[in-house]
C-alpha cells in the first residue's frame, strides 16, 4: 500500500475589484453599529453647545433640514477620518490600556479640528455652528466617546468573586505585579501587595494598595485576610525568599511563582503563573545560558545518550537536541519512556532522532547500535539508582551499573567515539550502598581508561523531582490523606534541580581533561524535611534510616582532594587510582561471574572491596514513633 505524500496546494487569495468590495463592505457592516454610537454622542454634544448659545454670535433662526444634514456630514466624515487615521477599529478594546485612550483622544481632537476648518470655510450666513462651538464641545465629546469605547475594558475589570490573593514583590511597578492585579482569574483576585521597596508604601497599582513591607510578612498575611500568595520574581529564588515562602507554608497558604516578564517567552506551554515548586525550595541557580557555550561541540555531531528514558537522561536528550546535533541517538530498555522522550524530540526540533530499544547490559546489541550509528560523543546516564531496592538486588545493581559501564565504553572505543561522559553520584564518595559502590567501580573504570577516547566523570548529588524523589513521594502521600514518611528529622542531602545538574554536565565538555572525575557545585547540605510542605495536620511516621542510607552524604571521599577548573560551579576530583587495567578487569569479569551465579553475599562483599569501602560502622536510628504535626515532611532517596 502506498502512501500519497503529495502535499494539496492551498487556496490562493482571491484578486479583483470585486474581493476587494466585499471584504470592505464587510467591514463596514462590523463597525458601523459602534461607529454611529460614536457619531450620535459628538453630534449631541455639538448641538447642546449649540443651543446653549456658547462659542460666538447668537442664531436666533431656527436650523433647517439642509443645515441639519450637513451637520450630521460633517461628524461622520470628521470622525471617520480620525478614527481610521488612528486605527480605532483595528483595537481590541476589553484589553485597552493607556495607549488606546491616547489614540482615541488624538482621534476625537483630530474629527473636531476638521469641522472646525470646514465650519469656518462655510459663509457666515450657512455656518452649521458658531465657530467655537467644535472646539469647545470636544472636552465633552472625547468623555462620552471614551467611555463607550473603553466600557468593555471597564466591564472586564468588575470585581472578581474569587479568593484573596497577596502578592509579594521586589517592587510594585514590576510589568507582571500589573499583569497580576490587571488580569484577575476567576478563581483569585489581588487585595495587596507586598514590596521589598519601602519608597512605595501607601501607592497604588491600578486600585490595588501596597499594603507593607516584606519583611513584614506573617502581620500583612492576617491583615489582608489573604487567601493565596504570589510572588514576583525577577530572578531565582534568594534565601530571603525562601523564608517567605516558609512564612506562607506555615500559614497553611497556597503559594504560586510568577516569574519575571523575560521568562515569559519561554514558557511555551503552560500558563505564566504556577505553584510553588521544589526547585523554588532548593534555591538553585538556573543555568540555561551554560549550555550555550557548548553549542560548538555538539552542533552537527551525532550524540547518543544511554538512560534517555529516565529523568536526567531526558533533560539531557531535551537541552543537547537544543544545541542542533546532527542526530540524536536515545538508548534505553524502557520502551514507553523512550517511546515518549523520542517523540517530544521529534515534535520540537527539526533534526534527526532515533530510538534505540537495548539495555546497555546486552554487548552484542548494543556493539552493533555503535557501529551502525557511529557517535561522535556519548552520554553515559544508564543506571539503577535507588538505594534500598540495590540493597536488595545486588545482581541487578551489579550488571546494570558496573558491566553496563564498561560494555558502553568498549563498545564507544571501537566504534571510534571521541568523547564519553558518565553520569556519577555523590554516593560513590561514601561506598557504604551497593549502590555507591557500583558507580565508585565506574569511576575507576575513567581514571583507568587507556583507550584513545577522550572519557571523564561527573559527580554530583541527589535531583530534586527526579523518579522515586522526596517531593513526588510526599505529595503522593498527602494526596493519599497520609501518613507522611521521613526516615530520619536530620537526614541532609545535596540537592540540584535536573536542569541545573543537565546544564553543568553538558558544560563540562568545554573544560574536562581525559581520565578525570568532576565534581557539581552542590552548595550546603538540606535538610529533607525543609523540602516538605507545613501547614497540614497529618500523621508523620518516622522509619529509621533504610539499607544502605546514611544520614549525610560527602562530596569527597578520605582520600580525595579538589581543585579548581575554568568554571566556578565546576571542581576537578584529585581522587586515586587504585587499579591497573588488568586488575579492573579481571574484577568487573568477577563480579559479572557472582552476579550470574546467584550469589549475592558473596557478590557483596567483593564489590565493597573493590570499591574501598571503609569498614562498616554501626549508625544509631532513631526509634519509629507517630505522632501529629502541624507540617507535611515525606522523604525518598533521590538521584
Amino acid at each position: 500500500m502506498s502512501i500519497n505524500t503529495q502535499r494539496t496546494a492551498r487556496p490562493q487569495p482571491r484578486t479583483g475589484i470585486w474581493p476587494f468590495i466585499g471584504r470592505k463592505l464587510r467591514s463596514v457592516v462590523r463597525y458601523s453599529p459602534a461607529f454611529f454610537v460614536e457619531v450620535l454622542i459628538f453630534w449631541v454634544m455639538l448641538e447642546a453647545f449649540q443651543q446653549l448659545n456658547y462659542g460666538g454670535r447668537i442664531i436666533t433662526a431656527g436650523q433647517s433640514r439642509s443645515t441639519l444634514l450637513l451637520s450630521i456630514a460633517f461628524v461622520v466624515l470628521a470622525l471617520g477620518a480620525g478614527e481610521a487615521h488612528f486605527g480605532l477599529y483595528r483595537r481590541i478594546w476589553k484589553v485597552a490600556g493607556i495607549h488606546d485612550a491616547i489614540a482615541t483622544g488624538l482621534a476625537v481632537a483630530e474629527a473636531a479640528l476638521l469641522i472646525t476648518l470646514a465650519n469656518w470655510f462655510l459663509p457666515s450666513d450657512y455656518r452649521v455652528w458658531r465657530l467655537g462651538v467644535p472646539l469647545l464641545a470636544t472636552p465633552a465629546a472625547l468623555i462620552g466617546i471614551g467611555l463607550f469605547r473603553l466600557l468593555p475594558r471597564l466591564i472586564s475589570r468588575s470585581p472578581a468573586s474569587g479568593s484573596r490573593l497577596l502578592i509579594v514583590a521586589d517592587s510594585a511597578s514590576h510589568p507582571a505585579v500589573k499583569e497580576l492585579v490587571q488580569s484577575p482569574s476567576p478563581e483569585w483576585q489581588a487585595v495587596g501587595i507586598v514590596t521589598k521597596d519601602p519608597s512605595q508604601l501607601h501607592h497604588t497599582v491600578l486600585g490595588v494598595p501596597v499594603v507593607g513591607q516584606a519583611d513584614n510578612l506573617a502581620h500583612w498575611l492576617k491583615a489582608t485576610d489573604a487567601g493565596g500568595v504570589a510572588f514576583v520574581f525577577e530572578s531565582d529564588a534568594s534565601p530571603d525568599d525562601r523564608k517567605l515562602f516558609n512564612i506562607c507554608l506555615q500559614a497553611g497558604l497556597p503559594l504560586f511563582i510568577l516569574p519575571g516578564t523575560e521568562d515569559w517567552f519561554h514558557r511555551r506551554r503552560g500558563t505564566r503563573l504556577r505553584q510553588l515548586s521544589a526547585d523554588d525550595l532548593v534555591g538553585r541557580t538556573h543555568r540555561e545560558l551554560e549550555v550555550e557555550q557548548a553549542r560548538a561541540d555538539v552542533t552537527g555531531k551525532t550524540v547518543l545518550v544511554t538512560g534517555a528514558a529516565g529523568s536526567i537522561g531526558a533533560e539531557l536528550s531535551r537541552m543537547l537536541a537544543g544545541l542542533q546535533p546532527r542526530r540524536m541517538v536515545l538508548v534505553d530498555n524502557n520502551e514507553s519512556g523512550l517511546f515518549d522522550i523520542a517523540e517530544e524530540l521529534r515534535m520540537d526540533m527539526s533534526m534527526d532522532v532515533r530510538e534505540a530499544l537495548v539495555s546497555v547490559a546486552d554487548r552484542e546489541p548494543l556493539l552493533q547500535l555503535f557501529a551502525d550509528e557511529r557517535p561522535h560523543m556519548v552520554f553515559h546516564a544508564a543506571a539503577y539508582k535507588h538505594v534500598p531496592m540495590l540493597e536488595a538486588h545486588p545482581a541487578q545493581a551489579v550488571i546494570t551499573n558496573v558491566v553496563g559501564t564498561q560494555n558502553t565504553l568498549q563498545c564507544a572505543e571501537a566504534a571510534g567515539v571521541k568523547r564519553f561522559v558518565l553520569i556519577s553520584t555523590d554516593k560513590a564518595v561514601g561506598r557504604q550502598s551497593v549502590m555507591g559502590c557500583t558507580k565508585r567501580i565506574c569511576e575507576q573504570m575513567i581514571l583507568g581508561w587507556q583507550g584513545q577516547m577522550t572519557c571523564w566523570a561527573v559527580r554530583f548529588g541527589n535531583v530534586v523531582g527526579s523518579r522515586g524523589s522526596v517531593v513526588p513521594l510526599f505529595e503522593r502521600q498527602i494526596m493519599q490523606g497520609g501518613p507522611v514518611t521521613i526516615t530520619h528529622p536530620e537526614m541532609t542531602r545535596y540537592m540540584m534541580t535536573i536542569r541545573e545538574a543537565v546544564a553543568l554536565v553538558i558544560r563540562t565538555l568545554t573544560v574536562a581533561k581525559p581520565r578525570h572525575v568532576y565534581m557539581l557545585d552542590m552548595g550546603e547540605p538540606i535538610k529533607i524535611v525543609s523540602l516538605a510542605d507545613p501547614g497540614a495536620d497529618i500523621e508523620i511516621v518516622y522509619t529509621g534510616l533504610r539499607p544502605g542510607e546514611r544520614l549525610h552524604e560527602e562530596l569527597l571521599g578520605p582520600d580525595e582532594g579538589s581543585r579548581p577548573t575554568d568554571h566556578p560551579a565546576i571542581m576537578e576530583v584529585v581522587s586515586p587510582n587504585t587499579f591497573s587495567p588488568a586488575d579492573l578487569e579481571w574484577t568487573v569479569t568477577r563480579l559479572e561471574k557472582l552476579a550470574h551465579e546467584g550469589r549475592p553475599d558473596e557478590l557483596v562483599r567483593v564489590l565493597k572491596t573493590a570499591a574501598g569501602s571503609p569498614p562498616p560502622q554501626r549508625t544509631e536510628e532513631p526509634r519509629i514513633e507517630r505522632r501529629r504535626e502541624s507540617r507535611k515532611v515525606g522523604d525518598s532517596d533521590v538521584t
